[in-house]
């Protein structure tokens, strides 16, 4: 049995602030760092190995070289082998999901994909489900918890509360943040992912993609900061505010 997971690494929010008044945001330390739901996938695929037989996992991230880091923190949390595939420009939702779906291809066969369900920067939430329609499998979204049970994998998703779910293989699974644990790496696999273990490099050429594939169907023009909150009118008791509300005819 196969695993993917695929992860994201973002930049780390602590060295970020932002200036509201001068619309902009400011960068005070670049590190990046692995998004808390793609852990989560990566912990949940260990889970599923850890009470089965027979299983491969494989991490698979898209992005500039720095992305290497977070392929061999995987490779840590228990992925038996990372692919970086290689994207210095900018790719849309749509790009990514194409060069995630050859890729998964080219692997095959798959029997299970894990995502994070959201990650901390965009929050969009959309690889998952993109992918599912891309490789025409079925979908989980938001699974808390997922365990394979012979070719059917079951999974408790949150919505409103919990449901419990069942899907065949091959699927989609998308793992919420709030999955993973807090545990970290394992020391000395962390140590035998930079000395011992390579990160395999792939690039849009390998993977047959058209022109059109590859082609954002999104542009960023600019971005733009909503205005701040106005301080509201203070009133000294409730007969002034009710006299306030007349005047503004919110109230008869």
């Amino acid at each position: 049995m196969k695993i993917v997971v695929c992860i994201k690494q973002l930049l780390d929010p602590r060295g970020i602030t932002v200036n509201r008044k001068a619309e902009k945001v400011f960068v005070i330390r670049e590190e990046y760092v692995l998004d808390p739901a793609s852990k989560a996938a990566l912990e949940v695929a260990e889970q599923i190995k850890a009470n089965a037989a027979a299983i491969e996992i494989i991490a698979l991230s898209v992005g500039p070289a720095r992305v290497d880091e977070a392929l061999r923190e995987a490779l840590a949390r228990g992925a038996d082998r990372a692919i970086w595939i290689r994207s210095d420009s900018n790719p849309d939702p749509k790009v990514i999901t194409n060069l995630l779906a050859a890729a998964i291809k080219q692997l095959g066969p798959i029997d299970l994909v894990l995502c994070g369900d959201r990650s901390l920067d965009t929050g969009s939430g959309e690889i998952a489900a993109r992918l599912a329609e891309a490789l025409d499998w079925p979908q989980i979204l938001r699974a808390a918890k997922a365990e394979v049970k012979g070719r059917v994998l079951a999974a408790i998703v949150q919505h409103s509360g919990f449901v419990a779910v069942e899907t065949p293989l091959p699927a989609v699974v998308s793992i919420i943040a709030e999955a993973f644990s807090g545990q970290h790496a394992n020391g000395g696999r962390l140590m035998d992912a930079y000395k011992k273990w390579q990160v395999e490099t792939w690039t849009t050429e390998d993977l047959s993609l058209s022109e059109d594939d590859l082609r954002t169907s999104t542009i960023k023009k600019e971005d733009a900061f909503p205005p701040a909150r106005q301080p509201g009118t203070k009133v000294r008791n409730a007969k002034d505010l009710v006299v306030m509300l007349k005047q503004e005819k919110i109230i008869a």
